[in-house]
């Protein structure tokens, strides 16, 4: 296996709304984070106690696997019925000849053998794969977000009060990448020359809503909203 090098390269998304918005979105979603299957409280009785902007990093990653490879194999060869051996390359199969009465009366009669021998395979394959916060597979490509990237992130990278990185390794993500880009292989594999090739990795901080709501009986729950997506998560 080849050694993958990897560098990483760090990238913030701009907001798609703003701080108004992101509040407007909450107090009509707030009656129902707070609802149960008995009651239903009221809008007055749930107060936003804050409401701030973090950004969250996703991981992009896209590579090339290749692998070339030696299998054995074994494929079915129909003969005419006349035939009695199959010669390749100097070696000899006896044909085995169909004796059953009703086969000779069948128009399309022909025999057949399984000959085995050794097939040569090469496989490419180039895909991507990202990942939320946490860890878990998102759908999202860098030709999504090429248009709405922020032209200085380190303003906003450099803070580390609303900024959450990654909770997955590189490390993970890196294997992930690789078990999705890898075919399976068959058993019968003799020899295998493998090549795995990192294009890009990207840590994509996405602006992300947090609201900190108190209902009745002071409890205390959290909404958060997409800022790229407009949609509570």
């Amino acid at each position: 296996m080849t050694k993958i090098d990897h560098k990483i390269k760090k990238v913030v998304l701009k907001p798609q709304i703003d701080l108004d918005t992101a509040e407007e979105m909450v107090n009509n979603r707030k009656v129902k984070l707070f609802q149960t299957l008995l009651k239903k409280p009221k809008k007055s009785e749930i107060h936003l106690h804050s409401l701030k902007l973090f950004y969250e990093a996703c991981l992009i990653l896209s590579g090339k696997y290749r692998a070339d490879f030696i299998r054995d194999v074994s494929h079915t060869i129909h003969v005419d019925k006349n035939v009695r051996e199959l010669i390749l390359d100097d070696k000899v199969y006896p044909i085995p000849q169909k004796k059953s009465v009703f086969s000779k009366l069948e128009p399309t009669w022909k025999n057949k053998i399984k000959v085995k021998f050794q097939e040569r395979l090469v496989i490419e394959n180039e895909d991507d794969v990202a990942f939320d916060h946490h860890g878990k597979e998102i759908d999202l490509s860098y030709k999504n977000i090429q248009k709405i990237i922020d032209k200085y992130p380190r303003k906003i990278l450099n803070r580390d009060d609303n900024v959450k990185k990654p909770e997955i390794t590189i490390d993970a993500t890196i294997n992930k990448l690789i078990s999705k880009l890898k075919e399976p292989t068959d058993k019968g594999v003799k020899s295998l020359d493998e090549e795995i090739k990192l294009y890009d990795i990207l840590e994509v901080y996405v602006p992300v809503f947090e609201a900190r709501l108190i209902g009745p009986k002071k409890k205390i729950k959290i909404l958060r909203i997409d800022g790229i997506r407009k949609k509570v998560l």
